[in-house]
């Protein structure tokens, strides 16, 4: 079953006012964790409510996991509560990177079965004034049962080696795929048998997504008939974009592997440290 995606700026100023709507501003920068609030203060769409993707979309991380391991699922019921989501809620996330980072929470969302939409072109295509008001939001009442099913773990990932069962798709730029260029992981590289597919390339120059028809005609190229493919990135955040990606393309997709190469990479220290 295809997912929910994109909405337009238009779509978002018909539900606007709606009582069940609630925005998220999920922009987020990996050298300054600060600036993300700092950008939301300066101005935001109404309503919005902002997302500290590093803390809120992420639980802590450790030796043994990626840099954005998912949160403890108690703790991501928690924060739908805070957030004000219910069973009803109808969610529109955004960022400023095309969707590269509001994906991550669209994910999350939409495996608690929340209505869930990315923002084509993000805070960009916003035209109407911005809002400087801090958004804060009224706890809801109603607790979901958190889980994560699309979750693809490390264990999974090894066992894929010997059984073929799924086809690696890296979200990562080409020049961090090939090991050309690495400034966030202690190894550079990619995972065996993955093959490369920038999340950029969903995106057109004004960095809205493609329409269907080229989006579905590049994964299906790219892909040669595969219909199992597991997403990973460097951290598990923009690997996200990919399953976007593919549902806007007409294309079934959901899982991620959530460690991603940055988990991968301390998986290759820790082989080599033995081995010396």
């Amino acid at each position: 079953m295809l997912l929910q995606t994109l909405i337009s700026v238009q779509a978002l100023n018909d539900v606007l006012e709606q009582e069940n709507t609630v925005i998220l501003d999920c922009r987020f920068y990996l050298v300054d964790h600060k600036k993300g609030r700092y950008e939301y203060e300066k101005g935001h769409v109404p309503k919005a409510i902002f997302v500290d993707v590093h803390h809120e979309l992420a639980g802590k991380e450790t030796e043994l996991t990626g840099r954005h391991p998912l949160p403890e699922q108690e703790d991501f019921a928690d924060q739908l509560q805070r957030w004000g989501i219910d069973q009803h809620s109808c969610v529109i996330v955004y960022d400023d990177m095309g969707g590269a980072i509001a994906a991550r929470a669209w994910w999350m969302l939409s495996q608690q079965g929340i209505e869930t939409y990315v923002l084509d072109g993000g805070i960009a295509a916003w035209q109407t004034p911005l809002a400087t008001q801090i958004e804060r939001p009224v706890a809801s009442s109603y607790r979901f049962n958190v889980s994560f099913p699309w979750q693809v773990t490390e264990r999974d990932v090894v066992e894929n080696f010997e059984l073929g069962s799924f086809q690696l798709v890296d979200a990562r730029a080409s020049d961090r795929f090939y090991g050309e260029n690495e400034m966030l992981d202690p190894i550079a590289g990619h995972i065996p048998g993955a093959i490369n597919r920038p999340f950029s390339k969903n995106l057109t120059e004004g960095a809205s997504f493609k329409s269907k028809e080229a989006l579905a005609s590049e994964w299906h190229a790219l892909l040669r008939g595969s219909e199992n493919v597991v997403h990973y990135c460097g951290s598990g955040i923009t690997s996200c974009h990919n399953v976007l990606a593919m549902n806007c393309a007409g294309i079934e997709a959901k899982r991620v592997y959530v460690g991603s190469w940055s988990q991968w990479a301390k998986r290759m220290l820790r082989a080599a440290e033995i081995e010396a």
